[in-house]
C-alpha cells in the first residue's frame, strides 16, 4: 500500500515537473518573438516596425482572450486535461513559427502559440493548488520562477543561438524540446487517474461581470495588469530594439540586459512573497511600490531622452526598476485570492490575466504605430529609430502608467486572510 502510494505520488509530481516544463517554453515564446528576433524578422520580411511589434500583439490578443475561455475550462474539466490540448498548440505552432514561408503564416502560428501559452498558464496554477494545497503560494513562486527561466533563456541565450545558427534553427530547436517535455507530460497523464470534472461550474460568462461588480477587483486588476503590461511590453516588443537604436549598445548587450531583467523577475517571484509573510502577509504596500516604481521608471526614461542622455546605465537602471515593480505575481495572485470566494477565484484570475495581456497586446499596437510616425534611418540593412519615436512611445506609456499608481492607494490590505 505505502509503495504503490508513494509511486503514485512520483508519478503526480512528475506530471507536475513536466508542466512546469512546458511553462518554461510558454515563457520563452512569449520574449522570443519578436523581442530578441526584430532585427532578423524585419530584415527577412522587409516589413515596417508595426508589422514587426504586431506579432508580439498577436501573441497578446490570443493569449488574452484565450484566458477567458481557459478559466472556464479549468474550472471544469481540470488543468491536466485542458494542459494536454493547450501543449500540442504550443509544440506545433512553435515548429511552424520557424517555418513560415510568409508574414502573415507567422502571424498564423503566433496565434496558435499563443492558444497554448494561455493554456498552460492557468493549467498549471490550478494543478498546484490540486497537488500541494496546503503550500499553494510557495509552489506558486517556483512555478513563476521556473517560467520566467525560460524567458532568461528567450534573451541573451536565444540570441546567441540566433547569431550562430539563425532565427529559424533556433526556433525549430527550441519547439523540438518543448515537444520532448509535452511527450513526457502525455505519458505521465495517462498513468494517473484524472480530477473528477466539476458539474457545478458552468459554462457562464456572466461570471466575469461578478468578479467586475467588486469594485476592489478593478483596482486590483488595473494596477496589477497595467504595470506587468507596461513593464512586458519593454521586455519583449520594445526594449531590445531600443537599447540599440537610442543607447548604441550591441544585440548581444542588449539581450543581457534582459536577461537581467527576467531574473530580477523570477527572483521576485519568490521574495516578494518571502517579504509579504516577514511583513505579516501584508499585500498593499507592494502594490504601491508596483504602481509607484513602474510610473518612476517611465518618468526617468522621458526625462533621459528629452535631455539627450544616451547612458545605457540610466537607460538600463530604469528597466531595473520596472523589473522589481512590475514582477509581483504571486502578491497579485494572493490578493485575487483571498478578495473572492472560492468558486469564483479562477475566474476572477483569468480576468485579471485577460485583462493584463490584452493591455500588452494594445500597447504593442500602439507603440508600433507611435515608432512609425518618424521616419528611421536605414543604415546596413537596418531600420534605426530616433529620439522623437521612442520620446513619444515613452510619454504615452508613462500617462498609462498613472492609472495603475492611482489604483494602487485604493486597494486594501488583506493581511493574508480572507475579506
Amino acid at each position: 500500500m505505502n509503495k504503490t502510494l508513494t509511486d503514485s505520488k512520483f508519478r503526480l509530481w512528475l506530471l507536475w515537473g513536466f508542466a512546469v516544463l512546458l511553462y518554461f517554453f510558454a515563457n520563452l515564446q512569449k520574449v522570443v518573438i519578436p523581442g530578441a528576433t526584430f532585427n532578423e524578422i524585419q530584415q527577412h520580411f522587409s516589413t515596417a516596425a508595426s508589422s514587426v511589434t504586431g506579432l508580439g500583439a498577436i501573441f497578446m490578443y490570443t493569449y488574452a482572450f484565450s484566458q477567458l475561455f481557459v478559466g472556464l475550462f479549468v474550472d471544469r474539466f481540470s488543468g491536466v486535461r485542458v494542459m494536454a490540448w493547450g501543449g500540442l498548440l504550443l509544440v506545433v505552432g512553435s515548429i511552424l513559427s520557424a517555418l513560415a514561408p510568409s508574414l502573415w503564416m507567422l502571424y498564423a502560428a503566433r496565434i496558435m502559440v499563443g492558444m497554448g501559452s494561455a493554456s498552460v498558464y492557468l493549467s498549471i496554477t490550478k494543478e498546484t493548488n490540486r497537488i500541494f494545497p496546503g503550500n499553494f503560494a510557495l509552489m506558486l513562486g517556483f512555478v513563476m520562477v521556473l517560467g520566467y527561466l525560460g524567458g532568461v533563456a528567450g534573451n541573451a541565450p536565444f540570441i546567441a543561438g540566433v547569431q550562430a545558427w539563425g532565427w529559424q534553427s533556433t526556433l525549430i530547436l527550441a519547439g523540438i524540446v518543448s515537444g520532448v517535455a509535452y511527450a513526457g507530460f502525455l505519458l505521465t497523464k495517462v498513468s494517473l487517474p484524472m480530477p473528477v470534472v466539476a458539474q457545478s461550474a458552468r459554462f457562464d460568462f456572466r461570471r466575469f461581470l461578478d468578479v467586475l461588480k467588486k469594485q476592489h477587483n478593478i483596482y486590483v486588476i488595473v494596477c496589477g495588469s497595467f504595470t506587468f503590461g507596461l513593464y512586458f511590453v519593454v521586455q519583449s516588443m520594445i526594449g531590445k530594439k531600443f537599447l540599440e537604436d537610442y543607447s548604441g549598445m550591441s544585440a548581444e548587450g542588449a539581450g543581457w540586459v534582459l536577461t537581467v531583467l527576467m531574473i530580477i523577475g523570477a527572483a521576485n517571484s519568490l521574495l516578494a512573497p518571502g517579504l509579504s509573510r516577514l511583513l505579516g502577509d501584508r499585500r498593499r504596500i507592494f502594490m504601491l511600490f508596483s504602481g509607484i516604481g513602474t510610473a518612476l521608471s517611465f518618468l526617468l526614461l522621458v526625462l533621459a531622452i528629452a535631455f539627450g542622455i544616451h547612458s545605457p546605465w540610466l537607460t538600463g537602471g530604469s528597466f531595473v526598476l520596472m523589473a522589481f515593480a512590475a514582477n509581483i505575481s504571486p502578491i497579485i495572485v494572493a490578493l485575487i485570492k483571498e478578495t473572492n470566494y472560492s468558486d469564483i477565484w479562477g475566474v476572477a484570475l483569468s480576468l485579471y490575466t485577460f485583462i493584463a495581456y490584452m493591455v500588452i497586446a494594445a500597447l504593442g499596437n500602439v507603440v508600433g504605430f507611435l515608432m512609425d510616425r518618424f521616419e528611421p534611418e536605414h543604415i546596413d540593412g537596418l531600420q534605426i529609430y530616433g529620439r522623437d519615436s521612442y520620446l513619444l512611445s515613452f510619454g504615452v506609456l508613462l500617462v498609462i502608467s498613472l492609472f495603475a499608481v492611482y489604483s494602487a492607494f485604493r486597494i486594501r490590505e488583506t493581511y493574508g486572510k480572507d475579506i
